[in-house]
């Protein structure tokens, strides 16, 4: 069967932190360029990416990015980058 719904869909992608669904638009992506976490704000930077709400930056442990991107994290520049996303 066909949906009759004809409008487009819209990618959706998990929160790395609260691990709850939303549109890509509504997140916001990190990558890991050389071991150090980057905020991908045109989501066009190469390699494995992850994603969060700017809502749960305050709350993320560091780990999570570190099994989400798949490389080991400097966890001082991980706080660094979460508390400017949080402060935002």
């Amino acid at each position: 069967m066909r949906h009759l719904d004809c409008g487009a869909m819209e990618p959706v992608r998990t929160c790395v932190v609260c691990r709850n669904r939303a549109p890509q638009a509504h997140l916001v992506r990190l990558v890991a360029l050389e071991r150090v976490l980057v905020v991908d704000a045109d989501r066009r930077l190469p390699g494995r990416g992850c994603y969060l709400h700017r809502s749960c930056a305050a709350k993320a442990p560091v780990r999570v990015f570190a099994r989400g991107l798949r490389t080991a994290l400097d966890p001082d520049q991980v706080a660094e980058v979460l508390a400017t996303l949080s402060a935002d």
